[in-house]
């Protein structure tokens, strides 16, 4: 991770910038998506940019991580938070924290697109935090599409 070490509290919880791919995991299954491999995560992570890391004393409950260009795109990605967590504010501190470590950065004038694929119903958590809806009048749909590399 890149700049100062992320330490902070939220709710009792502890905010870090390192997991595993054990711990990516869990989060993936607690919120209903299907896992990957341990090894294919811990890939993932080692190559993100930014993580955010949430744990209530040593138990995984959230994280996020960002990946960035270092010129005018961040992509923000797996924004979790388990059920029990959720509606605490966890998730707002993860994407404030990932969009300050990007600003952090960045260049004072910079400007910067930051994308991310909202899991469905939940596009009303992101526009609260100024994310735009997509499609909308100026921009089209996103998309995104699984391959198996075998």
């Amino acid at each position: 991770m890149i700049g100062r070490k992320l330490e902070m509290q939220v709710n009792d919880c502890l905010f870090s910038d390192t997991m595993t791919g054990s711990e990516y995991n869990e989060l993936r299954i607690a919120v209903g998506w299907r896992p990957i491999t341990n090894k294919q995560a811990d890939r993932g992570i080692e190559h993100t940019t930014f993580i955010v890391a949430v744990r209530d004393k040593d138990k995984i409950v959230g994280m996020g991580r960002a990946l960035f260009d270092f010129g005018y795109t961040a992509y923000i990605g797996d924004v979790i938070v388990k059920p029990d967590y959720q509606g605490k504010g966890i998730g707002k501190s993860i994407v404030e924290t990932l969009i300050y470590k990007v600003k952090e950065s960045s260049d004072p004038d910079d400007r910067i697109m930051f994308i991310l694929g909202a899991a469905k119903g939940k596009e009303g958590f992101y526009e609260k935090l100024g994310f735009i809806k997509r499609p909308n009048e100026n921009s089209g749909c996103g998309m995104f599409m699984w391959i198996k590399n075998n």
